[in-house]
This record gives structure tokens, C-alpha cells and sequence, in this order.
């Protein structure tokens, strides 16, 4: 694990908080430096391989840097906070293209509109 601050498109893997036995997540960190704890705490939502309606599909073009390992969806109704302490290990970063979509489909499904 890193001491410095993941930023907004990262990928991190963080234990997954709704698992009846321990497993790990990758979580898109959704927030910047404007997020009042900002290095401590993030902003995320789940991604998983599983296709969903209302997900939105992370093809490799949709990596900026690291290994999807095949197709990956981000599930913008999974939103969530996750400490910079539990972080396990980085996975990568979405471009800032596919950060804005699923930013945007999180947005809209709490009701804020551009």
C-alpha cells in the first residue's frame, strides 16, 4: 500500500463490505483533492465482472493505466466510502472520459442533473 493520496480515476482494491466471507473489490475513486478528507477517505463506487442493467462497461480502452483483466463494469448505484487505511493495493486508473461517465451516472441516480 501507497502513503500517498490516490486521486480521482484510480482503481484500489479494498475489501468488500458486503461479503459474508472475506473477499476483495476494486472501487473507482470518484472524488478529488475538493473532498474534505481528501488522502483519508474516498468517494467510490464497485466495479465487477458482472453486467447489470444501468452499468457501465470498462472495455481496455476505458484504462488509462493497469490490466483490467477482461471486461469490467462500474455499478454507479453502488456508491460508497472507503478509508485510505484499508486500502489493499492499486489496481490502476480509468481515463477521465470514463471516470466522467460513471461520475455522471452516479450523479443522476441521487438526483443531481447537469
Amino acid at each position: 500500500m501507497t502513503d500517498a493520496s490516490f486521486q480521482r480515476g484510480d482503481v484500489v482494491w479494498h475489501p468488500a463490505p458486503f461479503k459474508s466471507k472475506p473477499a476483495e473489490r476494486p472501487f473507482l475513486i470518484l472524488n478529488g483533492p475538493s473532498h474534505p478528507f481528501h488522502g483519508s477517505e474516498y468517494a467510490v463506487v464497485g466495479l465487477t465482472r458482472t453486467e447489470r442493467p444501468g452499468a457501465i462497461a470498462l472495455d481496455q480502452a476505458a484504462w488509462e493505466m493497469g490490466d483490467p483483466g477482461g471486461e469490467s463494469y462500474a455499478s454507479p448505484w453502488y456508491l460508497f466510502t472507503v478509508k485510505h487505511d484499508n486500502v489493499i493495493r492499486p489496481k490502476g486508473a480509468l481515463t477521465s472520459e470514463a471516470t466522467e461517465k460513471v461520475a455522471a451516472a452516479a450523479a443522476s441516480l441521487i438526483g443531481v442533473e447537469p
